[in-house]
């Protein structure tokens, strides 16, 4: 499994527009991270709402919870491996994080409220569709606060 893994990884390396535009082997690590970390998210949720009595009928409360979870494993893998940061400021950055996550939550938190209370859609369509409008706010915010990521190209460039 692992020779496979590996073969597969140095097959997508190799691809000449990934060389060319390192923007998009970034956007594709982020949106790797992200969703596997979606899937987490996700999967805690359903698990706990449909598991348990008490997070069933807290539904909102289960889903802070399990974003809170998915973001520690989201942070650990885009300062390491998106983003590829060394900086030493990990404190400061992980606070950026949080602050971003708590705005991705929010987000995620009406979208499904809106979803299920006013438009009576099921409570895991709502979470999705809260989990896509999120993501692509928390991307941008996270890749040019947190890591500095513009900053950084530009003086690269310059």
């Amino acid at each position: 499994m692992l020779k496979l893994y590996n073969s597969t990884l140095n097959t997508i390396r190799q691809f000449p527009f990934l060389r060319k535009y390192p923007a998009v082997k970034e956007l594709m690590k982020y949106s790797l991270v992200g969703n596997l970390s979606n899937i987490l998210d996700l999967g805690l949720y359903i698990y706990l709402t449909r598991a348990f009595f008490f997070w069933r009928e807290h539904y909102l409360t289960a889903n802070i919870f399990t974003m809170l979870i998915a973001s520690i494993v989201r942070f650990i893998f885009h300062k390491h491996w998106t983003f590829r940061d060394n900086g030493k400021n990990i404190h400061w950055q992980y606070f950026k994080f949080i602050l971003v996550m708590i705005l991705g939550s929010i987000i995620n938190e009406l979208v499904l409220f809106i979803t299920v209370e006013h438009i009576g859609c099921h409570d895991i369509i709502g979470k999705i569709i809260g989990l896509a409008i999120g993501t692509l706010i928390v991307y941008s915010l996270t890749k040019k606060w947190v890591f500095n990521k513009e900053e950084l190209n530009n003086k690269i460039n310059n």
